[in-house]
């Protein structure tokens, strides 16, 4: 898989894997909470925590499929309350904890509506749920008898006057009766309280405190239940102590639900940060290796991370990539490449300019030696201490002259070397015969008396073709080959020059049994600055005729090989594409 497409993927399932995982944790936290809240007002509000909870927590799939959890029914027996499932025909499909008697096993629309209005069901207050959430909606009855609200009620028509009030005759009676169960009576009337029965610090001390001992009767230490006289305006209520009250602190705080919810959301914190460390140390290390890797390759250290310690660390051994680091592979492998390309051009290029420190000591020496002879014969001449006869005269001449044409012909091969360099030479091709033309060029080797005791043979293609060269540049190319050829053999090497033709390919090779060269002459041997002879042998040329030759061909769009070996000689290859 590509690095592009393996990072995507990557982090796309790092993304799925999150969402996943953080869907989970706040669907979990949200659970928590609901069942935290509802188990608190539970606690503190049973009979309303019952009536809004409990049919959320119901799971009806059908009227013969109905699942309730079995806490909420210990729930209804603890606040002695039944409840009735009915469904859209009236029908009671489902109950729990219902009395023996007085209930109905089905409703009309009329008794429903009526439930709602009075909320009384013969001697049971009702509270009602309308679901809608399934396919099909269903209604909930609740229903309790609340024993102290009843009792309100007795003592209201025992002990009250015409007016909704206690007179002072009963009022004892009634004191006594109330300090027995702890409790006390408030009257209320035009927003006013008008009487207290009973413990003054057991009564309220604002409006809406009568209204949270009714509504939230957890979280006062005195439960609170009401009587209206509608006829005289006048409410009464009835204060009892609170059994369940457990002290004024936030008790939902020391809840063990609320321990567990706070438990899960650090586990949850400590697991993103563990996450956030292992995606730091996934991605940021490789990231800040691949930082210093460059750092140390802008400052030519090739070596410290080819070998040294950051190479350790990301490869193993056996020279693969550490699985730390495996998402990055392709980035650490093409550096590592690009780590040895630069080393070796590094390398390369000291050497090269050792070789052209070398080559410009050479070209200085070389020029230092004809110099040296034109000025000795020219203080000789200037001095006049000499009587030079003409023979001698016509020697000097022609030592200056020969001296001063090998100088010249060294300053143009340097100069035509960075004209070819640099694409400053054109060339004008033409059909040449190849044949013709090669023979010509060899019948010259074989005519100078120089080369006499070298062997030249000429083997031409059986069939004439001609060929799209330069004659001038191409002449100089096959006088640069020869030349060398001969040069740097000892007498009574034998040359081959052969012409190919090979579908369309034309091949030139020049193959002689001469000494060949070493494998590192082979390799520099197109170097402009790179002579194959020692720097004290002179040579014309000065080693940049293979390196004209070279840029000859491939002004020609051609190519030239050479395959030598030591002691077995030399071929050199010219090939040229139709």
């Amino acid at each position: 898989m590509k690095l592009g497409r393996r990072i995507t993927f990557h982090f796309l399932f790092q993304l799925i894997l999150a969402f996943v995982a953080t869907f989970l944790i706040v669907s979990l936290i949200m659970v928590g909470v609901v069942y935290l809240f509802s188990n608190d007002e539970l606690k503190t509000n049973p009979r309303k925590a019952i009536v809004e909870n409990l049919p959320i927590s119901t799971i009806v799939n059908n009227e013969n499929d109905i699942q309730i959890g079995e806490n909420w029914e210990d729930s209804l027996k603890e606040n002695n309350m039944w409840m009735q499932l009915i469904n859209q025909n009236g029908d009671v499909i489902y109950d729990l904890n219902v009395p023996i008697e007085g209930l109905q096993s089905s409703y009309t629309i009329n008794e429903l509506l009526r439930l709602e209005e009075i909320g009384k069901l013969g001697p049971y207050q009702i509270d009602t749920y309308f679901e809608s959430w399934g396919k099909e909606p269903y209604y909930y009855l609740f229903g309790y008898i609340d024993k102290n609200t009843e009792k309100l009620k007795k003592l209201y028509k025992t002990y009250s006057n015409n007016k909704g009030f206690v007179d002072k005759q009963q009022r004892d009676d009634l004191k006594q009766q109330l300090e027995k169960e702890d409790a006390v009576i408030e009257i209320f009337q035009n927003g006013e309280r008008k009487q207290l029965i009973g413990q003054e610090s057991r009564g309220s001390t604002e409006q809406l405190e009568v209204l949270g001992r009714m509504h939230a009767p957890g979280k006062y230490q005195n439960k609170a239940f009401s009587y209206n006289d509608p006829d005289n305006e006048v409410s009464w209520t009835l204060h009892i102590k609170n059994e369940d009250f457990k002290g004024t602190k936030l008790h939902i705080l020391a809840n063990s639900d609320l321990q567990i919810l706070l438990t899960a959301c650090f586990i949850s914190l400590f697991v993103a940060i563990i996450l956030s460390i292992w995606h730091g140390y996934r991605y940021g290390k490789p990231l800040m290796l691949l930082i210093h890797w460059l750092d140390y390759m802008e400052k030519h250290h090739y070596q410290t991370v080819l070998k040294g310690k950051e190479h350790q660390r990301i490869y193993k051994k056996n020279g693969k990539i550490k699985l730390r680091y495996h998402l990055y592979k392709e980035v650490f492998q093409s550096l590592t490449n690009l780590t040895n390309k630069l080393s070796q051009t590094e390398n390369e290029r000291k050497k090269l300019d050792q070789t052209r420190e070398e080559w410009m000591t050479g070209i200085s020496h070389d020029l230092r030696t004809p110099l040296s002879s034109i000025q000795g014969y020219g203080h000789m001449l200037e001095s006049n201490q000499y009587d030079f006869s003409k023979e001698e005269l016509q020697q000097i001449g022609q030592v200056i002259r020969n001296q001063s044409d090998y100088m010249v012909d060294l300053v143009n091969d340097f100069s035509l070397v960075f004209q070819l360099k640099n694409s400053a030479i054109t060339i004008n091709k033409r059909q040449i015969d190849l044949n013709a033309f090669l023979a010509k060029t060899v019948r010259t080797y074989q005519q100078n008396m120089q080369w006499q005791e070298y062997t030249l043979s000429f083997y031409p293609d059986e069939q004439r073709f001609d060929a799209m060269i330069d004659p001038t540049w191409f002449n100089r190319v096959l006088d640069n080959l020869l030349a060398n050829a001969l040069k740097h053999n000892p007498a009574g090497t034998e040359i081959e020059i052969r012409l190919q033709r090979k579908s369309n390919k034309t091949m030139i090779q020049i193959a002689d049994n001469g000494k060949g060269m070493e494998p590192e002459v082979v390799e520099n041997l197109f170097n402009r600055y790179y002579k194959g002879t020692p720097t004290q042998a002179r040579s014309e040329g000065e080693g940049l005729g293979m390196s004209i030759a070279k840029a000859i061909i491939d002004l020609h769009h051609g190519q030239l090989h050479i395959d030598s070996h030591p002691g077995k000689g030399t071929t050199l290859t010219i090939i040229l594409l139709d």
